[in-house]
């Protein structure tokens, strides 16, 4: 089992520190994560002017997103311990996958639409009718794919795993108690960008609302790789 925990360890760090790598690599490109509220005037120059990176920092996004799935039935399968699969065990298992997609979802945006329209917007005359519309084109593009990819998939299908990802661990104790009772408030926090689906300012910064549910993820990577190390620490000892 060792190797094992070690390995679940490895995956969970991951993706609590992971986001540091495309921060990097956007925000020297094109001012990520800020330029996410650039107009299309701004932003789609800087696309194209910057498209092998702007390519590589969202391809290494898009990995680290989808890896949520994994971390997520990971942690699932960890707080039910030996118990057989539920419902419940089952619908947190579900909600980490839908939260995968759906951040995919907004990320590949990035990776098709808005690459090929900053070409577009690249060759078409200054002060156009054709910039005009591409830029419309790409406020609509962004507001659809952030809603699915930051409220629904970073936010409201996230805060929802790791709710009932708590409530698993509480009721079937693969993982300590302290990490059930902690995932509701963290759920709470992580879940209050959402509220832009129905037009309310969120009362918390999504990069807060973020850092808390990825921080009670490295906490399951420390007790993972506690678990990893404590034989051979202990036999050390003796």
């Amino acid at each position: 089992m060792r190797p094992l925990y070690l390995a679940g360890a490895a995956l969970l760090l991951f993706q609590a520190f992971g986001i540091f790598l495309p921060m990097q690599i956007l925000g020297a490109a094109i001012d990520w994560p800020q330029s996410l509220d650039f107009p299309a005037a701004q932003v789609l120059p800087l696309i194209q002017a910057q498209e092998d990176q702007v390519r590589l920092g969202y391809g290494v996004y898009l990995a680290w997103s989808l890896t949520f799935a994994a971390s997520a039935a990971l942690i699932v399968g960890l707080a039910r311990g030996d118990r057989p699969l539920s419902v419940l065990a089952a619908l947190a298992v579900g909600l980490g996958v839908a939260s995968a997609l759906a951040r995919a979802i907004g990320i590949v945006r990035w990776l098709t639409g808005s690459s090929a329209l900053a070409d577009a917007y690249a060759a078409a005359p200054v002060g156009s009718p054709e910039r005009i519309a591409i830029e419309t084109t790409q406020m609509a593009l962004n507001a659809y794919g952030g809603s699915v990819g930051e409220d629904l998939g970073v936010s409201m299908f996230a805060a929802l795993w790791l709710a009932v990802a708590g409530a698993v661990i509480l009721k079937d104790k693969g993982l300590p108690a302290w990490l059930g009772w902690t995932a509701f408030p963290v759920a709470l926090i992580a879940a209050a960008p959402a509220t832009a689906l129905v037009g309310m300012a969120s009362p918390v910064d999504v990069v807060i609302a973020t850092a808390g549910l990825l921080l009670w993820v490295a906490a399951v990577a420390g007790i993972l790789a506690w678990r990893g190390l404590a034989p051979a620490l202990q036999r050390g000892q003796d």
